[in-house]
C-alpha cells in the first residue's frame, strides 16, 4: 500500500518502528533474520550521523537491548493477533468495501506505543551530545537533506518512476501477482498526486532547527520540548504542508481501498497467508 513522507522525525525513529511492526520484510525474505538484525542496522545507519564515545556506545547499546526486549516480550504479540485478525476479516469477505481508516488508527498507536518508549531510553544519550557533537550531527542533517533535494531536482521522473516500483512491490508483496487494472490505478496515482520536496525539505529544516537549537542550548525542560517535538512534529508544519500532507493521506488510502476491493480470490487468498506468516513469525519472535 501506498506510502506518504512524514515529518523529519518519522523519518528516524518511526522508520524504524515501522520496520519493526510490518515493512522491513520488503527487501528480506525472512522477518525473523531482519527483525534480529535490526539492532546493528540501527547502529550502522547512527554513523551516517554522529560518532559516539565509548561511554555513549556501551549506552546506546544498553537503550537498544533495553527497548528489543520491551519490544519483544510486549509488543510483537499484539502485532501477531492485530495480523490474524486482519486474516479473519479476509477470509470472511471484508474486501469488497474495504475501510482502511481503522488499520491506519491501530498501526499508528502501536508506532506511538513503541516510539514512545524508545524516546524515553534515547533521549538521556542525547543530553550527553558534546557541542562537536552537535556541530557534526547538524552537518550532517542538512548534507542528507541537500542531497535528496538535488537527486530530486536533477531527475523528477525518476523518483516518480521509483515511487510506481515501490507501491508495485510492496502490493505484490501482499497480493502476488498484480492484474493491468492494479498496475494502472498506482501509475495513475503516481501521476496524479502531488510531490513538493522543496516544501518538504523547507518543514524537515524547521524542525531541525528547533531540535538542534534545544540539544544545544539545553534550556529548563528542553528533554521534555524535545520530546513534544519528536511526538508531535505537525506542531511546526505550515497550513500548506498540512494540507498537502492530509490530503497525500486520503488518497493514498483511497489508493489503497480502490486496489483491495479489485483483488482477485487468489490474491485474498495470498494475503490471508502472507498475514498469517508474519503473525507467525512474530509469535515465534516473542517467545524466544
Amino acid at each position: 500500500m501506498p506510502q506518504t513522507p512524514g515529518s523529519y522525525t518519522t523519518q528516524k525513529w518511526r522508520l524504524i518502528i515501522l520496520l519493526v511492526v510490518a515493512s522491513l520484510l520488503s527487501s528480506c525474505s525472512s522477518i525473523q533474520f531482519a527483525y534480529n538484525n535490526i539492532d546493528y542496522w540501527i547502529r550502522w545507519k547512527l554513523r551516517d550521523y554522529v560518532d559516539l564515545n565509548s561511554q555513549q556506545e556501551l549506552e546506546f547499546q544498553g537503550a537498544l537491548n533495553s527497548f528489543f526486549h520491551w519490544h519483544r516480550q510486549t509488543q510483537l504479540p499484539k502485532y501477531a493477533d492485530f495480523l490474524s485478525q486482519l486474516a479473519d476479516k479476509v477470509d470472511q469477505g471484508q474486501l469488497e468495501n474495504p475501510q482502511l481508516a481503522p488499520v491506519e488508527k491501530e498501526v499508528y498507536h502501536f508506532i506511538e506505543s513503541a516510539s514512545n518508549n524508545a524516546f524515553n531510553l534515547m533521549l538521556p544519550i542525547v543530553a550527553q551530545l558534546t557541542p562537536q557533537q552537535i556541530d557534526h550531527l547538524q552537518h550532517n542533517l542538512a548534507k542528507k537533506q541537500q542531497k535528496t533535494l538535488e537527486k530530486w531536482q536533477r531527475s523528477p521522473w525518476k523518483i516518480q518512476r521509483h515511487r510506481d516500483r515501490q507501491i508495485r512491490r510492496e502490493s505484490r508483496r501482499w497480493l502476488g501477482s498484480l492484474t493491468e487494472q492494479q498496475k494502472q490505478l498506482i501509475a495513475a496515482w503516481v501521476k496524479q498526486v502531488e510531490y513538493n520536496p522543496v516544501l518538504r525539505n523547507e518543514q524537515h529544516m524547521i524542525w531541525q532547527q528547533h531540535a538542534i537549537e534545544l540539544i544545544r542550548q539545553k534550556p529548563d525542560g528542553y528533554q521534555q520540548q524535545l520530546r513534544g517535538l519528536l511526538e508531535n512534529p505537525d506542531q511546526l508544519w505550515s497550513d500548506e504542508y498540512r494540507k498537502a500532507q492530509e490530503q497525500r493521506k486520503t488518497q493514498a488510502r483511497e489508493l489503497g481501498e480502490q486496489i483491495l476491493s479489485s483483488t482477485s480470490p487468489t490474491q485474498r487468498r495470498h494475503l490471508s497467508k502472507t498475514l498469517r506468516d508474519y503473525a507467525q513469525d512474530f509469535r515465534s519472535l516473542a517467545s524466544q
